[in-house]
Formats: C-alpha cells, structure tokens, sequence
C-alpha cells in the first residue's frame, strides 16, 4: 500500500512539474487593473499612438473604451455607452468598422421596406475622443433587394449549420494598397429563380479616402449563374475594379463533370473593369490539370496584381497539393505564373504512422495532400514577395441517443513565403490540435509581422512545447485552459522558435477565461495587447512584449 501511495505520489508530482512548464524568456507581460466587462456580440479593437480603442456591439447598445498601452502596463482611461436606437435605424445592421484615410468609420446597411430599397450609412468614430461624432451619412442606395456579399457565399461550406459566417454578409469592403481607395460591392438578388438562366448584377461604388464617391456602377456578369463563381475582387490605387471568377465550361456547376477527369470542368478569368465604365476585359487563365482550392486577388506595393492561393490534384477536392502564384499586368497580360507543390515530408510531419503510410502510398499515385487547409492570409511585402497562412479546420457531426452535437476541430497551420521572382523561399508546417463544441470560441491563430519575423500566436497543450517533427500534437480542449503559445518565424531564413508565453490558469495571479484570438492586436514592433475575461465581471487587457 505504501509503495502504491509513494508511486502515486510521484507520478503526481512529475505531472505537476510538467505542468509548469517553464515560460521563454523572448516574451514579458503585464496586465491593466480590471474595469468592468461589457457582455457584446462583435468586439473590435484599434491601436494608434499608444492608445487602443474597444468598440463592442450589442443588438441594443454600443460601448467604446480607452486604454493607454503606452506605460509600463496597459491602463484604462475612459469609456462611453450608447443606446443604438438612439443613433441607428430600428433595423440597422452592423457591416464593417474600419480605419481608413486616417480615421474610423461605422458602417451599416438599413433596409427601406416603404421604397424597396437596401441603404448603406456611415457615422464616424473620433479616436482621440472615444466617441461617434456627426450624424448617420447616407452611401448610396439599391433598389430592391441584396443576396449577400458577392464572396461571402463562398464560406458557407466552411461552417457548420446554425454557425453564422459573421455580419458582413451584404457587401464587400476592400482597401487598395495605398489607402486611398475603398470598394465596396454588392450582388443584386436575382429577378430570375433559375440560375441556369439568371445573370448576376455585381455592384460596384470606389470612394476616395475622405469618403466622396468616385464612381459607382451595376455590372451584369457575361456568364449565368450556374456558369460563373466569383473567386475574389479588388481595387487599385486609379480605382479601377478587378474581379476574380471560376468560369464552368457547362451547366454541371462542379469542379469535375466526370469522376475519372485529369483537368478542371473550368477555367478562371479575370475581369477588369476601368473606372466609371460598366465594360469588362477579361483575361482568360487555364489552370488545366490543376484544381483551384482557393484564389486570392491583391494589388502590390508596385504597379501589378498578384493573384495567389491553393490548388489540387482533382481527387479530393477540399483538399490542397500545392500553392498558386501569378502577376497580372494593368493590361491583363499574366507572368511569373509558377506552382509548387506541399512536399511529402512536410506532409508527413507530426502525424501518425498510420497517416504516413497513407500520405506514401498517395504519393506513388501522385496525390498526397495537405486535408481540410483553409487559405486565411495573404501578405505582401514591399519586395514582392508573398506569406500565405492557411489553417486545417472542419466539423463534425456527433449524432447522440437524444441530442445532436458538433465538434469544430482547428489543427495545424502551414506558413509559405514565395519570393519576388515566384519561387519557393520555405515552407514550415506549426502542429497543433484544437477541438471544441462552441464554434470557433478560443480556438485558431493570431498572426502579425514585426521585426522581420512572423508571429503566430495561439492557445495550445502544454505537452506541444518544441513539439519533434515525428510525434503528433496533445490535444487542446476549447476552454479547457492551456498555454499561451507563440511561433517566431524568421522572414528570411523560415526558422521557427517555439515559445510558451504565459498558463491561461496563472497570469498574474489570476485565471484567464473566454479567450479569444479575435481579441488579439498588434500596438507596435515589439508588442502586441490581448484583453481577457477574469471573472467578477471584470476584463484585463494584457500587453505582451517581445524582448
């Protein structure tokens, strides 16, 4: 009996002593005293000068907060609480909150059911102040009704039922490279219920960067609906609009008509359409035996597009093989147009044995590849060069003897660099196993550029710390605790440190709970702030620095 207490002792006090894995010495971090939490739907947070600014969304109420991150620890300065009915429409809906031309505006649709029309307003938001100033500004106007943002749909699949994809779901916003110019789309609901015969109308409205309409357009797409998918769009520094779509080559509407076909029941073009004209050039882009996962559209720093994103080899089409990269001219011409594949070892790293005979044996047939990656990031540097972060994630139905349940897994993330001329710089592969049964909830990543390094920060198992390439990742359960953990990845040279940055359970003395990395912002080279919940109603917003 002793020697099974003095066993059990010991076993218990090596788990304890793993536990407490010690913290890297690269990151500190301190807290802010905590102020009172503010229960909110979407909460939104923006960093300048040395002050951030929360604006949280409630159905009801709307509350914006200052805090210094300027000091030795985050300090709060002040806060203001607003009803919605008394600065919004009754039926408005949030679209976007967004920093552009140097301030912050709150945009929101309203639906006019007298005059049929959808309406798009903004109200700005002094940063200095903390406070909405002006009044509601009409954008423009629709007639009839909007279906949804034009690429909103093309994220249905990721999510599972009764999950909602957020509330930008009516139009698209996106910024030009410089700043200086903002499109915003929308596609028009089709008068005609069959899409083997309706057309979609894409709109289009560019503005400049203190808001003033610089043109505004409806375009009528050259293929039906069941012949074209909109991929992605995009606005240059003249204004001028690009758009990205899937052209089916029949009305099947699937990536392969036959099971046995090598090449794509498709090919992509790209659209350009010069501002303040409703004509469209297109650029015809065979992808051939190459089927496109998903594909981004940007424009660089310099005067071209780069389109980039993930491809397979036809079998599983959720799947990915490789990575896609190509330069559009202003005039259309294309270049630089180069692929590279996910080597097997990269593939085979942190997996199971069972996985690396299986990923083996595709690869004599010519088709291991990376399953269920989702592209979530593409940046750009001013050398031209491109990041591309993708994230394995999918859901799972659990049916139950009296219940339903659904699990949402977000695993490992695969970081690529390709360098100005198109080829492959390096490729790092981050293990990790995260599950959980609300949503997203404190699951995925947070990635930002400083320092010449990339940072990808999450919630992970302590026991994944320096993780060997031949051992699979312990699970992380959502809200379960963990470690705060942090990738550094060298820009130049792809060497990836592992870090744990703080215990979730023991930050300071207290217990961290309904993290988040949406939460997460980047308040300088060296730092980065991350507000939390510690009970008693109570947030904290920490500032990690990276020594």
């Amino acid at each position: 009996m002793k020697k099974t207490l003095l066993l059990l002792a010991i076993l218990i006090n090596t788990g304890f002593m793993f536990a407490q894995k010690e913290l890297s010495k690269d990151y500190s971090y301190t807290a802010s005293n905590p102020y009172k939490v503010f229960d909110a739907d979407n909460k939104l947070y923006f960093y300048r000068d040395g002050e951030i600014m929360t604006v949280k969304i409630d159905k009801k109420e709307i509350l914006i907060q200052k805090l210094n991150s300027a000091g030795d620890k985050p300090s709060f300065i002040a806060e203001k609480l607003y009803e919605s009915k008394e600065l919004f429409p009754k039926n408005y809906q949030l679209e976007e909150v967004e920093e552009y031309g140097d301030k912050y505006y709150f945009f929101f649709s309203s639906w006019d059911g007298d005059n049929e029309k959808e309406q798009l307003f903004y109200r700005e938001i002094d940063f200095k102040k903390g406070e909405f100033v002006g009044e509601n500004k009409l954008m423009f106007q629709v007639e009839g009704k909007i279906a949804g943002s034009p690429t909103a749909i093309l994220y249905i699949g990721m999510f599972a039922p009764g999950i909602s994809i957020g509330v930008q779901d009516k139009f698209d916003f996106l910024i030009s490279a410089d700043k200086q110019k903002m499109l915003i789309e929308y596609r028009k609901k089709p008068l005609v219920k069959s899409d083997k015969k309706s057309y979609d109308i894409i709109g289009v409205n560019a503005y400049d960067s203190n808001l003033n309409p610089v043109w505004n357009n409806e375009l009528t797409m050259p293929y039906t609906e069941r012949r074209m998918n909109l991929l992605d769009y995009s606005i240059d520094k003249e204004a001028n609009a690009y758009l990205l779509v899937k052209v089916f080559h029949d009305d099947s509407n699937d990536d392969k008509k036959h099971r046995k076909d090598t090449e794509a029941n498709y090919h992509v073009e790209l659209f350009r359409v010069k501002a303040g004209t409703t004509d469209i050039d297109i650029t015809k882009i065979d992808v051939n035996d190459k089927f496109i996962n998903r594909l981004w559209l940007y424009e660089s720093p310099d005067d071209y597009m780069v389109c980039a994103g993930f491809y397979n080899k036809g079998k599983v089409l959720d799947n990915v093989g490789g990575i896609m990269v190509f330069k559009v001219k202003k005039d259309g011409g294309l270049y630089d147009k180069s692929t590279h594949e996910i080597p097997l070892e990269i593939l085979n790293e942190h997996v199971s044995n069972r996985a690396k005979k299986k990923n083996n044996k595709a690869d004599e047939k010519g088709g291991a590849e990376f399953n269920n990656l989702v592209l979530d990031k593409l940046q750009i540097d001013t050398d031209g060069s491109l990041v591309l972060l993708g994230e394995q994630y999918f859901y799972e139905n659990h049916p139950m003897s009296k219940s339903n349940y659904v699990s949402y897994h977000y695993y490992d993330v695969l970081v690529t660099k390709i360098d100005p001329s198109g080829k492959l710089a390096w490729m790092k592969k981050l293990p990790k196993r995260q599950i959980g049964t609300r949503g997203r909830g404190g699951m995925s990543y947070k990635h930002f550029y400083a320092n010449n390094n990339h940072y990808v920060v999450y919630l992970d198992n302590v026991k994944n710390f320096n993780l060997p390439v031949d051992e699979t990742p312990s699970t992380h359960s959502d809200g379960q605790g963990g470690y705060f953990t942090s990738y550094k990845i060298n820009d130049a040279t792809g060497e990836a440190v592992s870090s744990s940055i703080f215990n979730v359970r023991d930050m300071e003395d207290m217990t961290i709970y309904q993290f988040s990395v949406k939460r997460i912002l980047q308040t300088g080279d060296d730092e980065f702030a991350l507000e939390v919940y510690k009970k008693k109603k109570e947030d904290v917003m920490i500032k990690i620095k990276m020594l």
